[in-house]
């Protein structure tokens, strides 16, 4: 993979005569050869650096010998068909001129994003371009529904190609093929609790004296006594306690237990683990004094709507750089986060915001045109994800971008999601966020550990019966283990042993080859 992108990248820096970031960024933190280390140091500070300052001009493509299609682009999150049609017709009138096609766009809900787009990818029905989400690259690539796009990025992708690292494209990568567009976004998570500010101070609670799981829990304990009609924590879509600070390697099905302080690739069971078996006893015994939500690991609602309700005072999340104001959006309070483990870049923190090319798609060339489009156009992208000046937003006066005068994101009819975008980070900060936010994201992104895996795609093709298998088993106990709704202590044994017979050391033994085969050709 890494000598297939190299190649690429030589043949980018010929054809247009730039050098970008794109060799390979931090791997190993204690790597011992200095040259390499100086070199993955520069090479990971340029990668995280904004699009609009790394970016060069995008090219003028030339498809007026091809028929005038139509390419349609599917994104997650709600929006009026009206507004998307507008949107779509706005875009357009860009594409139209550079890439000769219309655009039709077509926003799906979170909450059946996977189900839809399964059954489009499925059914032959043309899809251009689509963001990953919730679905499998590797599923997707093994299956045949995403188009490889390694040999059609130098001629029209080329600009995107030269902004992103090896190990970044790694991520997008399966079999050693280039299969998405890697997103210009928080490549990075640290983990904490994000709660309403106004209880927070009604309560006389500092959040910098929350050191630990113990003062939280007191914490909780306060909101329970002065609101007890309040569910002190809420999940969000079934899941209550965020991610653990373990590098997941794609599944849960063998994880890096440590990848914050270690270097080690041993994957290792992550139920068996004293990390899992702390975090569900916290979970049981919280939810026995009623600071869980009771059905958290059924309920389908986002936690940041059971916030704004008022049915919740906080929930456990990843985070990033301007996430309280980037959450206050939509929950439309005030918030505060407590922080409780550092930034760790890994390859699924990208795979949600992954687009790719649906093997059904019109015009593969295109597709990969208007993606490099949506990564380097500052109108086009601000289009997407902002939708259009003076119905879905609005220049305030010290030229951050807002809604407008007497809409918000329930009535404007056109969900954001900036971060679910190629490249945010050419569009203007919305109103509340830092003026120089796209700066702190970047020195976020390089202030984060690197995972050892991070590049690493799971392949689980040779063994998509024992993940069948193990999924029905982990669908059955884990989210509500995480939620307290079961006893840890008796639960987790019969968990590990139905994972066990499932097939999961099966599963293990595949990952700890594949991992070995990866890291040998670093």
């Amino acid at each position: 993979m890494k000598k297939k992108v190299l190649a690429l990248l030589l043949t980018t820096m010929m054809a247009i005569g730039t050098v970008g970031c794109g060799q390979e960024a931090t791997g190993s933190a204690d790597s011992t050869d200095a040259s390499k280390t100086e070199t993955q140091t520069e090479n990971a500070s340029s990668d995280t650096a904004g699009a609009s300052e790394t970016v060069a001009e995008v090219s003028d493509y030339d498809f007026s010998d091809r028929e005038h299609v139509t390419m349609k682009v599917y994104m997650f999150g709600d929006a009026d068909t009206e507004q998307a049609e507008a949107v779509s017709k706005a875009v357009s009138e860009i594409t139209n001129e550079k890439l000769n096609c219309d655009v039709e766009l077509t926003r799906i809900g979170f909450g059946s994003y996977t189900t839809q787009m399964n059954l489009l990818l499925s059914s032959g029905e043309q899809v251009d371009i689509f963001p990953l989400f919730t679905l499998s690259l590797t599923s997707l690539a093994n299956a045949g529904q995403i188009h490889p796009i390694t040999d059609i990025l130098p001629e029209y992708g080329a600009q995107t190609l030269n902004s992103v690292s090896d190990s970044d494209w790694a991520c997008g990568s399966v079999g050693g093929d280039i299969y998405a567009f890697i997103p210009n976004k928080d490549k990075a998570a640290d983990l904490g609790f994000i709660m309403r500010k106004d209880i927070v101070d009604e309560l006389g609670v500092n959040v910098d004296d929350i050191k630990d799981f113990n003062d939280l829990h007191d914490v909780l304990v306060k909101v329970k006594e002065a609101y007890p009609d309040m569910y002190p924590v809420v999940p969000d879509f079934k899941d209550a306690r965020g991610l653990a600070p373990v590098d997941t390697l794609g599944d849960n099905f063998g994880v890096l237990l440590d990848p914050y302080n270690s270097d080690s690739l041993t994957v290792e069971n992550y139920f068996t683990s004293d990390i899992f078996k702390e975090i569900c006893q916290t979970s049981y015994d919280w939810a026995k004094e009623g600071l869980i939500m009771p059905d958290a690991s059924s309920n389908t609602e986002s936690g940041n709507n059971l916030m704004k309700t008022g049915k919740g005072f906080g929930r456990f999340s990843h985070m990033k750089v301007g996430f309280e104001e980037e959450t206050e959006a939509a929950v439309g309070r005030d918030l505060v986060c407590w922080r409780y483990k550092e930034p760790l870049s890994y390859t699924s923190k990208l795979s949600s915001s992954l687009w790719c090319v649906s093997e059904t798609s019109v015009d593969y060339d295109r597709a990969v045109a208007l993606l490099n489009l949506m990564y380097t156009d500052p109108e086009l992208s601000t289009l997407f994800i902002d939708g259009i000046e003076g119905v879905h937003y609005e220049y305030k006066a010290d030229g951050s971008i807002g809604y407008p005068e007497g809409k918000d994101a329930a009535t404007v009819g056109y969900a954001r999601q900036a971060w679910g975008w190629p490249n945010e980070q050419i569009t203007p900060v919305w109103e509340g966020d830092s003026a120089t936010l796209w700066e702190e994201l970047n020195a976020f992104n390089e202030s984060a550990k690197q995972s050892p895996a991070k590049g690493f795609v799971f392949d689980n093709s040779s063994v998509l019966n024992e993940v069948t298998a193990v999924t029905n088993v982990y669908d059955k106990y884990y989210q509500a283990l995480l939620a307290g709704q079961l006893d840890p202590e008796t639960t987790i044994p019969t968990f590990v042993e139905e994972m066990d017979n499932a097939g999961l050391q099966t599963i293990i033994a595949e990952k700890q080859r594949q991992l070995d085969e990866w890291a040998a050709t670093k």
